[in-house]
């Protein structure tokens, strides 16, 4: 019997092409918990993100209204409007708990201190943190950090990669909680890690006290500054070293959306809860980094990349496992 009130978990990453997935037909990267969702629920083959950048997207994944009706057309610019009805709004009010995990992007996190590529005490007219938009937990960050050890500038990016800072020092953009502090504790190896390793107890407490939960978690990876650990990068030994962090970024990130679904098993709530992946754009747009960088995403072939509104910017990777209601295998055609 399928719950009137099932949890959900929105998982979405940042800057994954459409084909960089096994499901898509990668051979390269390994992405086998993907590849097992997949099985386990539909694959929507003609997907299609909010817009072809990622703050846009974010917002109309929350709302479910076009980015030009609550006033964030690109990255980094505005924020979302806290009078707009919110998917976590309606679930707060439905009895769930809800939580947002990772990447943010829609507004600063604090007014205080300088923070990510716009907070601070000169800029608080963009500040709109997800804890006002009726998220009861949040780990978030205002934008992009490094794929591994997020909080400290990368060295030996490739040599079309920006430069993000002094390596080795602070990278300028911290992880908030719900109550407006700065988190300090557990912030070292793969970033997709440490973001779930907040996303466990969050779904671990709402299960045990038989609370319905809206669970976002919007991973960095692969957006840059793309960096893998050594044991994700010795999976892939046989290609160039800036093609070993990319894939190597992006099956780690795997792993986790594996951990998350096997938790779910675990806990006993696999059939009333839906999860859903998919990725906020297509992969990044620049030909230089393409070639000679570490953004090694693939479009699967269709035309256009991250930044175009041919399908190539806006066509993503997507599942959604629901065992209740979407049958193991299922394939959806129609675009959605």
């Amino acid at each position: 019997m399928v719950e009137s009130t099932p949890n959900i978990l929105l998982l979405m990453c940042d800057d994954l092409g459409y084909g960089d997935t096994g499901f898509n037909g990668n051979d390269i990267i390994q992405t086998p918990s993907l590849d097992k969702l997949r099985s386990e629920g539909a694959h929507l083959t003609r997907f299609f993100a909010g817009a072809p950048v990622c703050s846009p997207t974010r917002g109309t994944c929350l709302t479910g209204r076009h980015h030009y009706r609550y006033g964030i057309t690109t990255a980094n610019d505005g924020k979302l409007p806290t009078q707009e009805v919110t998917l976590s709004k309606i679930c707060k009010e439905s009895g769930y708990r809800t939580g947002h995990f990772g990447k943010w992007h829609l507004g600063t996190l604090t007014t205080t201190s300088q923070d990510g590529r716009r907070a601070g005490p000169e800029n608080t007219k963009e500040y709109s943190p997800p804890w006002m938009h009726d998220f009861d937990v949040c780990f978030s960050t205002e934008s992009m950090v490094p794929t591994w050890d997020p909080m400290i500038s990368p060295d030996g990016l490739g040599p079309n990669d920006p430069n993000y800072g002094t390596p080795g020092e602070s990278f300028g953009t911290s992880y908030w909680n719900q109550n407006g502090e700065r988190v300090e504790d557990n912030l070292q190896g793969d970033d997709s890690r440490i973001i779930v390793d907040r996303v466990e107890p969050f779904i671990r407490d709402c299960v045990e006290n038989s609370t319905p939960f809206l669970s976002v978690v919007w991973f960095h990876a692969p957006h840059r500054p793309v960096v893998a650990g050594e044991k994700y990068r010795k999976k892939y030994s046989n290609y160039h070293s800036e093609e070993q962090h990319y894939y190597g970024c992006v099956t780690a990130m795997d792993e986790q959306v594996g951990r998350i679904n096997q938790l779910i098993k675990d806990l006993g709530v696999e059939d009333d809860t839906i999860i859903w992946f998919c990725s906020d754009n297509g992969p990044e747009g620049s030909e230089a980094l393409f070639n000679n960088g570490r953004s090694r995403g693939s479009t699967g072939g269709l035309r256009g990349r991250k930044g175009s509104l041919y399908n190539g910017g806006t066509g993503v990777p997507a599942l959604v496992k629901w065992p209740g209601l979407v049958a193991p295998g299922t394939e959806y055609q129609t675009p959605c």
